[in-house]
């Protein structure tokens, strides 16, 4: 499965010398001072709700949909931000998984949204169902290739190619694919890139779709050397939503978990600088975790 899509493998010693780097140079841990706003409930009508991280709830139409929903801690990792809406009132009709890393892929949420409720549909990439296989009927979860396309209620959804990998434990490298989504109705188009380093792909999802919003990470980019082949930084971010010809750019994948070595609001810090000296070809959109973005009904629904 090696390919143009597939991220650069990285040297074991170089990733063995950045982690003896950082047991040799242990930093104070510095809270996240970023405001979280608190609901109830999730909302009526059409919205994208950001839970934290890559984790975003939709409304669209009359379907609603979870997106790598993380719910809670993960391997390693404690949450920086607390989850902003009650566990128990978040229900999905649908749950689409990026890629299989944990910080995306968290079973545990998975199996709860399920018993939430038992129709739930996954939406998943080719070769996912080794991580699904008896916590879900067959039927129901299905299995995409990069550009591959599915209707789920009233919504079309593709599957598209990102830069990055995937694995859980050493013996499944890459035996799953990796991407983000692309979500229609008659009334929007929206784009969700789990996690990519910066590459062409953006300008070939340009090619075949009209983008409202664009939700793209942020953060995970520190040691550089490491880190580049995998994720964005809030500059290559800004690019990438000029590839895709989106015009809102909402930013994701800061401030929850801290993956890499910056520190856990500078993704958005300096995103909010860049935004305050340049000038760019479309909206730049920050929320805040828990906030309820509302979407415009402006129709460009476009696919290839």
């Amino acid at each position: 499965m090696i390919n143009r899509y597939t991220s650069p493998k990285i040297r074991f010693t170089s990733i063995l010398k950045w982690q003896v780097s950082k047991l040799l140079h242990t930093q104070k841990t510095i809270p996240s001072s970023l405001p979280i706003l608190y609901q109830d409930h999730l909302p009526e009508g059409a919205y994208a709700l950001w839970l934290g991280h890559a984790s975003l709830w939709l409304r669209l139409g009359e379907t609603t949909v979870a997106i790598d929903p993380v719910l809670g801690n993960i391997p390693l990792h404690s949450r920086y931000s607390p989850l902003p809406v009650p566990k128990e009132h978040l229900v999905a009709d649908v749950i689409l998984i990026t890629h299989a890393h944990y910080d995306h892929y968290d079973k545990s949420s998975v199996l709860f949204l399920l018993e939430q409720n038992p129709k739930t549909i996954i939406v998943a990439p080719n070769g996912f169902w080794r991580y699904l296989k008896g916590k879900i009927p067959r039927e129901r979860c299905f299995e995409m290739e990069w550009w591959e396309s599915v209707m789920v209620g009233d919504l079309f959804i593709t599957f598209t190619p990102s830069l990055h990998w995937s694995n859980r434990i050493h013996f499944d490298m890459n035996k799953a694919l990796w991407g983000g989504y692309v979500i229609q109705n008659s009334e929007h188009t929206l784009y969700h890139s789990g996690d990519s380093a910066y590459g062409e792909h953006f300008k070939e999802i340009h090619e075949r779709f009209d983008i409202d919003e664009a939700f793209l990470p942020i953060g995970a980019y520190r040691p550089e050397t490491i880190m580049k082949h995998n994720h964005t930084n809030p500059p290559e971010a800004l690019q990438a939503a000029a590839d895709l010809g989106a015009k809102r750019f909402i930013p994701i994948h800061y401030g929850t978990f801290k993956l890499s070595d910056e520190p856990v609001d500078e993704p958005i810090e300096w995103l909010e600088h860049l935004k305050n000296t340049e000038v760019y070809p479309f909206e730049i959109q920050i929320v805040r975790v828990g906030e309820i973005y509302r979407f415009n009904t402006t129709s460009t629904l476009k696919s290839t």
